[in-house]
């Protein structure tokens, strides 16, 4: 399991990430940054991702030993640490 910060300031930048995201066969989840609840939500359904506040920063979690090329299709939502 790995974590990156992430970025989504508008609606088209939203579907853009879900359906990137959908791409990939491992679960992928999403929650506020800082937020150290068990909370995690779905980062591949639209309306999860539309419940989270836009901008503001959120840690997305992938279920996977490899995110290489998940990291390169995010490339665009990534922010630093």
């Amino acid at each position: 399991m790995e974590e990156v910060r992430i970025s989504l300031q508008d609606v088209k930048s939203i579907e853009e990430f879900t359906k990137a995201v959908s791409e990939f066969d491992y679960s992928i989840y999403l929650r506020p940054e800082g937020d150290r609840k068990e909370t995690k939500l779905n980062a591949k359904s639209i309306l999860s991702v539309m419940s989270l506040s836009l901008y503001n920063r959120l840690e997305l979690i992938a279920h996977t030993d490899d995110m290489s090329n998940l990291l390169t299709r995010l490339k665009p939502y990534l922010t630093e640490a």
